[in-house]
């Protein structure tokens, strides 16, 4: 396997999400880059009355090069 030039790995962002009862997203609450982080954001707001709530994770590449090879 050959990596394009100057490749980086993508880093990784964890959302804390909203659904509808059809799984349709109604938005993100919260946004963190560790994993400990976004589940105490989710449980901190089923305590506050939320529901439906899931930790979405996102790969966020610096370069377009990296994401065409990653695809």
């Amino acid at each position: 396997m050959i990596l394009p030039k100057g490749y980086r790995s993508p880093e990784l962002a964890f959302a804390v999400e909203e659904t509808d009862e059809r799984g349709e997203s109604l938005g993100q609450l919260g946004a963190f880059f560790s994993l400990h982080a976004a589940e105490a954001c989710l449980s901190r707001l089923e305590s506050e009355g939320f529901t439906n709530l899931h930790i979405n994770m996102i790969p966020i590449h610096t370069r377009l090069d990296d994401w065409e090879f990653d695809r």
